[in-house]
């Protein structure tokens, strides 16, 4: 370009190159680290709030239920699907689920020896609301309840920080919180920031999705009225229907089904009840509606899968 100083041109070229390089280190060996602390699970259950992925197969679409959570994606690739929307995400990207979310997840690449691995960090609201008054305004584009970001360099040194933690306790339970607030902080100050900021910025609107989705976690058994919950988020019926969607990618009643089969999955992992006492308990009247449901979300009837976990 006509003016450009060609050392500059070179120097910038070297230094992206330099950087390249020193991201390459950091991802390889916070692969190695995060594949050796998942094989000791002393190490990878040191820090609260902080939990390893390594798998080493594909799996099929499952019904998971999603927290408040930061991803840092390293390896392998995923899919979620959350009511009509399809997300996928690979190694080297930054997902941010801002709201309880179920969706159905499939890994799609993953093998024993190229794993899918990540680094789920929970969101701590407090510290994450104290950043943001730390710094600049920034006005967030629409709220979502998921976000695919590229993974910034920055957060990705310090998370590799924070896997090297996990080898002491003593180290961990002193510097994490420091680390896994820096980690905010780097996310913030990139291009994913907007997810985080979303958290904050919405608070209004997702306090009072919060309010109705936290109601149907202790009212399972309990049949929903559209009506009924928009009044507890203190909204109009189509205003809390079209935030409810727009947080969840969801209908309130499918949201609500899918918590009770959640309830229920665990229950059958139990084995303490009859299946008959297990569809009463998260407020089928018919069990054989419950199995059929049941089935459609987790891929086996449920006396099937009492079965595999006896």
């Amino acid at each position: 370009m006509p003016g450009m100083n060609p050392r500059h041109t070179v120097h910038a070229e070297g230094a992206d190159l330099l950087e390249s390089c020193r991201t390459s280190r950091v991802e390889t060996e916070l692969r190695e680290r995060v594949i050796a602390a998942f094989d000791h699970p002393e190490e990878h259950t040191a820090i609260s709030g902080v939990t390893l992925h390594v798998t080493r197969e594909r799996v099929a679409p499952t019904l998971t239920l999603f927290h408040p959570t930061l991803y840092v994606v390293l390896q392998g690739a995923k899919r979620i699907i959350l009511g009509g929307r399809q997300i996928d995400y690979s190694g080297g990207q930054l997902v941010l689920m801002g709201l309880d979310v179920p969706a159905l997840v499939e890994i799609t690449e993953a093998d024993g020896k190229t794993p899918y691995l990540a680094v789920e960090l929970a969101v701590d609201h407090e510290v994450l609301g104290e950043l943001v008054a730390l710094m600049p305004p920034r006005q967030p584009s629409r709220p979502q309840s998921v976000g695919v970001h590229p993974l910034p360099s920055s957060a990705l040194t310090a998370t590799l920080r924070l896997v090297k933690l996990m080898e002491s306790p003593t180290d961990a339970r002193v510097l994490a919180p420091s680390v896994k607030r820096e980690i905010l902080y780097r996310v913030l100050s990139s291009e994913g920031g907007d997810g985080l900021l979303q958290m904050v910025r919405a608070q209004e609107a997702l306090t009072g999705i919060g309010r109705v989705t936290n109601w149907m976690h202790g009212h399972l058994s309990t049949p929903i009225a559209v009506e009924d919950l928009a009044a507890r988020a203190r909204m109009s019926v189509s205003t809390f229907y079209r935030a409810f969607k727009d947080a969840t990618g969801t209908t309130p009643v499918q949201y609500h089904k899918m918590l009770r089969l959640h309830e229920a999955r665990r229950l059958v992992a139990l084995r303490s009840r009859s299946m008959v006492s297990i569809s009463e308990t998260v407020g089928y009247a018919s069990p054989a509606q419950f199995s059929r449901d049941y089935k459609r979300a987790f891929g086996t009837a449920p006396a099937h899968e009492a079965r595999y976990f006896s």
